[in-house]
């Protein structure tokens, strides 16, 4: 048990009591839970509503909320970070084999080289539009 004040037992009974009263009861939170899954951001008219309900101040309604909000967002992030992990992984190793198969095209109009994968976009847009014209000129 935690100490608390001056070590004097009323402290902590006060201490425990205090703790128990924050506590919710089962009906309680099966209330808000089922409001839970139909609404997890109540307004204020079923705010007040509920307090009146439950017996509990509009504020601990908000904090029953926010801190379940916070939770199944723990758990989704739990959830989907191995799936986020692994896909991320797939999508760098297809990204790589692509790269390296750019490396290796060959130009359908000239029949060399493709353009150089690290180029930079502006240069590649010239070297199209080079090739485009030049395939005008020579067809015209």
């Amino acid at each position: 048990m935690e100490h608390h004040g001056e070590g004097s037992i009323s402290s902590n009974t006060d201490y425990m009591r205090m703790k128990r009263s924050k506590r919710h009861t089962p009906r309680q939170i099966q209330r808000l839970e089922a409001l839970f899954k139909d609404c997890s951001h109540p307004c204020e008219q079923h705010k007040l509503q509920l307090s009146r309900e439950l017996a509990l101040s509009p504020r601990q309604i908000d904090v029953w909320f926010q801190n379940k909000r916070a939770q199944m967002k723990t758990r989704e992030e739990r959830y989907d970070n191995p799936k986020l992990i692994e896909e991320n992984d797939k999508i760098r190793s297809e990204n790589i084999t692509i790269r390296e198969a750019l490396e290796n095209v060959i130009c359908s109009t000239c029949g060399g080289p493709s353009i150089n994968v690290d180029c930079d976009f502006d240069e590649q847009k010239l070297r199209i539009e080079n090739a485009q014209l030049k395939e005008e000129n020579f067809n015209g």
